[in-house]
């Protein structure tokens, strides 16, 4: 190659000094630009390692005035070097005086060479902005390949640099597929013209931020393409450059937006639709052209419209009301940059938790606050109404019916609908329980819509997928009232206008604070590949139709274990869990604050998420948390406090148990393998039990408790146990007595009785459904007059005296408990939505010993 010219002695050009005026205008309206909190510490980490060059997409004064005021708030390497800005006489670091004074201007190249020589940075930018003369949407080529020349450099420098690209988003619009008019004359929205660029900035400076991508080593890429030429590592480096950027501007804004129309139309035309067309034609002896239609107006009625300007509108809204309801929101920041890096590699499946209507619209307004694009929503049709089927619409949602049965060209629209959502780019969000959870609990996971998005990331090959666990939790939900009034019996409300008439109400009532937690990303390769046990390249093109249900299984539990694990332990739940473990009729702080505590370390045993506010940096309980807590329960009459000559003490009113339950439930998921273990070592006071006979008891446990606990997905009952039991006897709350097991002595061995208390409502209701289940033997009934019939027997029970807690009659643990026993054979369904008895239940006697199990677990 040949020799480089010596570079002459001189200084470099100082950094650029704005006039007063200038200066006062970049405070003025640079200063309310958003910077990514990482933004500062990316920057400085690379100046560090090498010199940084600053890159950025398309030729603009107005980014580089703003880069550099950034630089110098941050206090981070200045630019000392830019490209010719078109700015003549007033071009920066002494080119213009140069060119009033009439002398010649040094090479670009040169110049930039002696800056990093000289360990100083520089700004770059890659384009030209589009014009309405050049026919390129992307903007054209500069006359200097500048990156050539920090090639060159670097081939001659010990010291690396480190290009780190920069994107300023000045508007949040997504970029259009089709070209505009007004676009061939100020350039697109991705690449703005100067015109274009100005007024974006004039309109929308208060919403602007700046998103840097991930630095590029130069030195490091040149080490492992040795083989490259100057002018081909240069070409690598600028596309690898310009993906990076565009990928930051994707994250922010979405992807490129196609009208409705468009995507019905390339929908329909797809040939796995047209065939369902054709054959529903030929079925229903209807035209063609008129199952086209109606496929058309499905389409529209399922698509979401998502509209930036809407939902800037609705964030406005959403933080009067996020502040009215709730006392904050507590965000799981490191989930949140987690999310965004795994958006950078591919598509996001959002998966979050189901408890409230509040889910549909609170974590789009996360993502869009943290300048994540908010995803597309996957929502009931039941929810299509109007007003608020447009005003979700907007924010991204789209409707699909709860059933597909016997609507093979439905089912074709939606697969449809959503591949074409995913080739796009869009982010996706469905609740993967199917509907809210009426107990506090996480549903059993529904498969549809999670099968046909594995389906589409089989085919996608060229994109990664990754399946993205969310638990959004409420220290009280809004629907709180209705869900007992379901639990206790009661028909299910339909959602329409008039629900929407109680937000007055909502809006003077407070209900704590709102959690957002990410659980661990699942990349759908790995997944493939363990389910398989082969790459996932390999694996992806020869799944047999038993080994693809098992992926969609696998997957689904492991994204339901995975919220598990995330969900925040609030104080809310903790207080909740404590007043229901006490059996004595009231309690006092002391009391309380003592279970609290007992509780609390069981949870770190596990490694539970808990809030600072909630416990200090050496985990003991913060008390006024307790206390607000509590004050929450009074002020929604959950709880009543009284004062009688001594201390207050705090109860429970009979009617609001269930309610309370529902909180006690969000953290009962830690507890379920020591509370059976608990559950089973106190059937006996006096004769302690074995080791295998207490692994026996816990397995019958376990397996009638199915329906209504989900264990872990990655490990078989034998291993559960085994990990438990040790966890229990290793926090002194277990020991062994010869070969046997016993309660531990001390405070750890109290913890048991909690434990058991835990799950006592749930073998009550169970009882009840056995004991119900025997008037099945005099005939049959259908499954809503059998649930009637058990909720009435459960109310006579509990005024009998045969069962202590009020809350052990719910519907969704009757209706559990007859999944349990159907499964063992004591009823059996016929059709019509029939339950009659199965051959087992004829015998009283088998009866009799159940329910004699059931009792003496619950004594």
């Amino acid at each position: 190659m040949e020799s480089l010219p010596e570079p002459r002695a001189s200084t470099p050009p100082a950094p650029y000094e704005p006039n007063p005026i200038l200066g006062w205008l970049y405070k003025r309206f640079f200063s309310r630009i958003y910077v990514d909190q990482k933004w500062s510490a990316v920057v400085r980490d690379s100046a560090q390692k090498g010199v940084v060059v600053y890159v950025m997409r398309s030729l603009s004064v107005l980014d580089f005035l703003c880069l550099d005021f950034l630089l110098k708030k941050f206090s981070l390497p200045l630019v000392t070097f830019v490209n010719d800005l078109g700015l003549w006489i007033l071009e920066p670091f002494g080119k213009g005086g140069r060119r009033l004074r009439l002398r010649r201007q040094d090479p670009e190249d040169q110049t930039l060479r002696e800056v990093v020589k000289e360990s100083h940075s520089a700004l770059l930018f890659l384009r030209r902005p589009p014009s309405f003369a050049r026919d390129d949407r992307k903007g054209g080529k500069l006359e200097v390949d500048l990156i050539r020349t920090l090639v060159e450099t670097q081939r001659q420098m010990d010291k690396a640099i480190l290009l780190v690209p920069q994107t300023f988003v000045w508007s949040k619009l997504p970029p259009l597929k089709n070209r505009s008019i007004l676009g061939l004359i100020v350039g697109p929205s991705e690449g703005p013209g100067e015109i274009r660029s100005f007024f974006q900035f004039i309109l929308n400076f208060r919403n602007a931020l700046l998103r840097s991508g991930e630095p590029f080593d130069l030195r490091a890429f040149l080490a492992q393409h040795q083989e490259l030429t100057d002018a081909e590592a240069a070409d690598k480096i600028r596309y690898a450059l310009l993906r990076r950027m565009e990928r930051e501007r994707t994250l922010v804004l979405g992807p490129s937006k196609k009208t409705p129309a468009r995507m019905r139309e390339e929908i329909l035309r797809s040939p796995r639709v047209k065939k369902h067309i054709d054959a529903t034609a030929r079925t229903s002896k209807k035209t063609v052209d008129r199952v086209r239609k109606d496929a058309a107006k499905d389409l529209r009625r399922m698509a979401a419209a998502p509209d930036q300007f809407w939902m800037a509108v609705m964030h406005r809204i959403l933080a009067r009301v996020w502040t009215r309801i709730y006392d904050g929101l507590v965000v799981d920041k490191k989930g949140i940059e987690r999310l965004r890096d795994a958006a950078r590699k591919g598509n996001i499946v959002l998966l979050p938790s189901h408890k409230s209507h509040v889910d549909y619209v609170v974590l789009s307004d996360v993502l869009y606050t943290n300048a994540i694009s908010p995803p597309l929503i996957a929502a009931g049709e039941n929810l299509s109404f109007w007003p608020l089927g447009p005003i979700l619409r907007r924010a991204g949602g789209f409707f699909i019916r709860r059933s597909f049965a016997g609507k093979r060209l439905y089912s074709a629209l939606v697969d449809a609908y959503v591949r074409k959502l995913m080739v796009e780019g869009f982010a996706l969000e469905f609740f993967i329980e199917g509907g809210r959870s009426r107990t506090g609990k996480l549903l059993a996971p529904k498969l549809g819509l999670l099968s046909m998005i594995v389906d589409a990331a089989l085919l996608l090959r060229s994109r990664k997928t990754f399946f993205v666990p969310i638990s959004i939790g409420y220290e009280r939900i809004i629907e709180e009232g209705a869900y007992v009034h379901e639990q206790s019996g009661g028909e299910k409300s339909e959602e329409n206008v008039g629900g929407l008439l109680t937000t007055p109400r909502i809006l003077r009532s407070r209900y704590g604070r709102l959690y957002i937690q990410v659980g661990e990303i699942l990349s759908f390769d790995d997944v493939l590949a363990e389910t398989a046990g082969r790459p996932a390249e390999e694996a992806a093109g020869s799944l047999t139709p038993s080994q693809r249900r098992a992926l969609v299984q696998t997957l689904a539990h492991r994204v339901v274990y995975e919220i598990d694990r995330a969900t925040m332990v609030t104080p809310a739940a903790l207080v909740a869990a404590a007043l229901l473990a006490h059996r004595k009729r009231g309690i006092t702080l002391r009391e309380l604050a003592d279970s609290c505590e007992q509780l609390i370390a069981a949870l770190l045993r596990v490694h539970a998420r808990i809030g600072t506010n909630l416990v200090d940096d050496k985990g003991a309980l913060r008390i006024p948390v307790l206390e607000g807590a509590l004050r929450l329960f009074i002020d929604g009459k959950l709880v009543t406090e009284q004062s009688v000559g001594g201390p207050p003490v705090f109860t429970i009113p009979e009617e609001r148990r269930m309610a309370l339950e529902y909180y006690k439930n969000n953290l009962l998921h830690f507890f379920v393998p020591s509370a059976l273990i608990a559950t089973a070592l106190l059937v006996d006071a006096v004769a302690l039990p074995t080791e295998t006979e207490l692994r026996e008891r816990v397995k019958r446990l376990s397996r009638t408790f199915k329906y209504e606990f989900m264990y872990r997905a990655d490990a078989d009952f034998d291993q559960i146990f085994d990990e438990a039991l040790q966890s229990m006897l290793d926090a002194d709350e277990l020991e062994r007595f010869a070969d046997r097991i016993r309660v531990g002595g001390g405070r750890a061995g109290q913890r048991i009785t909690m434990y058991a208390a835990l799950l006592r409502t749930y073998l009550e209701s169970y009882r009840i459904a056995l004991r119900s289940a025997e008037q099945l033997i005099n005939a049959p009934a259908s499954k809503k007059e059998w649930l009637r019939r058990t909720l009435s027997l459960g109310s006579h029970m509990y005024l009998a005296g045969e069962i202590e807690h009020r809350e052990s009659i719910s519907r969704p643990k009757m209706e559990n408990a007859l999944a349990a026993m159907h499964d063992i054979g004591l009823v059996s369904f016929r059709a019509g939505n029939t339950v009659e008895a199965g051959e087992p239940l004829r015998s009283k006697e088998t009866v009799r010993q159940l329910e004699a199990e059931l009792t003496s677990f619950v004594a």
